[in-house]
């Protein structure tokens, strides 16, 4: 089986805006946000759901989903965080991976998980890794 995306990424063999990585975990951009800020959590070792993770391993992501989550919150100043993560179904890589979608009220998700939106360009995409980063680093 090929190595998955999500892999590639942990080894920079696919370049991605990372704003968050520790031993455990990173996240990055999503590359089709719903919503600008978009970010996912993955774990750096390859598990594929939710069902895989051993207790303790589950509680770090746990605590980590909370630390990124806070920092989209704060980078993209959105009034909320939506998390999603598909198990199998609707699952589009097989590595976990969590959702982490700032939202605003009055900015309906229309359809659920699209339509899903661009970054104006890559300046505009590093502007948001960068305030999301930030945030996460005043936050530990």
């Amino acid at each position: 089986m090929e190595e998955c995306v999500f892999c590639k990424i942990i080894k920079n063999e696919i370049k991605a805006s990372i704003v968050f990585e520790d031993d455990h975990f990173i996240a990055f951009l999503d590359k089709s946000p719903i919503f600008k800020g978009h970010t996912l959590l993955i774990p750096k070792k390859h598990i594929e759901t939710l069902f895989d993770f051993s207790d303790d391993y589950l509680k770090e992501l746990a605590i980590e989903t909370k630390k990124v989550a806070n920092g989209v919150k704060k980078g993209t100043s959105c009034d909320g965080i939506l998390l999603i993560n598909n198990n199998i179904i609707s699952q589009s890589v097989p590595h976990f991976h969590v959702h982490i979608i700032p939202r605003e009220k009055g900015k309906p998700l229309r359809g659920f998980m699209w339509p899903r939106t661009k970054y104006n360009d890559e300046t505009e995409e590093e502007d948001f890794r960068k305030k999301i980063a930030k945030a996460i680093e005043i936050l530990k």
